[in-house]
């Protein structure tokens, strides 16, 4: 026998430990016949964990089967199953938005707040802010649901020129409206508009 170097015995070792790995790795690989062998047992394990698995859904579809064959059999009284809580889609409303009830309440607020008040310039935006507030307040506590309310006021001093106001929306005819009331003195006029828009 040879003389080997220092790091060649430890190759010589890594080969043989190599090979050997190899060997048994190939050997483990080959199918085994019996119940004791490595790969049987695995597979068993596997199957056993998808058990429960496959038993819900053959119950499943067993329920999902049942419930069709009692639908397509005749004389059944009801084919749907009833829900709890209903049709949760209302096309219409329950109670529709009543322009005469907003034009009162508009007319209430402007009165109140604008009773013998006179027109300042500088601050009438801020004064029209809060007046379309207040009236969107008063018109909403008359309880209409689902009614989106957008109130519209116009703050000017009365003149004798002329004005014109005009607005656009897209709406339903059928459930969406409008109100509207003018408040006029000496000093100052407002014009207010509340559009009642039907929330489906």
């Amino acid at each position: 026998m040879g003389s080997h170097g220092f790091g060649e015995t430890e190759r010589l070792k890594k080969c043989k430990s190599f090979q050997e790995l190899r060997v048994a790795k190939t050997q483990s690989a080959l199918p085994r016949k019996g119940w004791g062998s490595v790969l049987a047992g695995s597979e068993m394990q596997r199957q056993q964990s998808r058990l429960p698995a496959k038993r819900d859904k053959e119950k499943r579809r067993q329920d999902h089967r049942t419930v069709q064959s009692q639908r397509s059999k005749p004389g059944t009284s009801s084919t749907r199953l009833a829900s709890p809580t209903g049709n949760m889609y209302e096309p219409r409303p329950a109670r529709s938005f009543s322009a005469v009830e907003a034009r009162a309440a508009m007319r209430s607020v402007l009165e109140a707040k604008l009773n013998g008040a006179k027109y300042e310039p500088q601050g009438s935006a801020l004064a029209a802010v809060e007046l379309a507030e207040c009236v969107k307040k008063a018109v909403k506590a008359l309880g209409y649901e689902r009614y989106k309310i957008v109130c519209y006021l116009v703050l000017g001093a009365t003149r004798p020129s002329g004005l014109s106001c005009s607005s656009r929306a897209v709406w339903s005819p059928a459930v969406d409206t409008y109100a509207e009331f003018c408040f006029q003195n000496d000093s100052l006029f407002a014009l207010c508009l509340v559009f009642a828009l039907y929330h489906e």
